[in-house]
């Protein structure tokens, strides 16, 4: 029995091979949304240091220019936490698109798999119909030759 061949297996590997490297582009943009997240955390606990240290400086009525210098280190945390939340949203939008990328590739794909899969069938049932036929051939001579 000659075995099935796909006429568009080519297209089926190119696509499946789009699909494995967009899923590592998207591995990676991962890591690195994981990575901005970890950068906002540690601006976040700066912060609060300082925000405390601020509170301690009041409390033990420290010198004005210390207060003050304090306070714009406070000031510029505050800024670089609000421009690494803009980072993050930033990333995980192209996060987000590659995401659909992603999902794009593995329809294109799952399409034409099922499209192999119902043209192996089919391939599958003409060979055994022919088949059948044979043996209902080879029946029907020797019956005829029977008699």
């Amino acid at each position: 029995m000659k075995r099935y061949k796909f006429r568009l297996q080519s297209l089926l590997d190119q696509r499946k091979s789009l699909e494995e490297q967009l899923l590592a582009e998207l591995g990676e943009l991962r890591r690195e949304e994981a990575a901005e997240v970890m950068r906002l955390h540690v601006l976040c606990q700066r912060l609060e240091i300082a925000c405390i240290e601020i509170e301690d400086a009041l409390k033990r009525n420290a010198q004005c220019a210390e207060l003050a210098q304090r306070d714009e280190y406070a000031k510029t945390l505050r800024d670089d936490v609000r421009v690494q939340e803009l980072t993050i949203e930033a990333v995980r939008e192209r996060v987000e698109a590659k995401r659909q990328e992603v999902v794009k590739a593995m329809q294109d794909r799952k399409v034409l798999e099922t499209l192999r899969d119902k043209q192996e069938q089919e391939y599958l049932q003409a060979i055994a119909r022919a088949e059948q036929n044979e043996l209902d051939e080879m029946s029907s001579v020797r019956y005829a030759r029977g008699l």
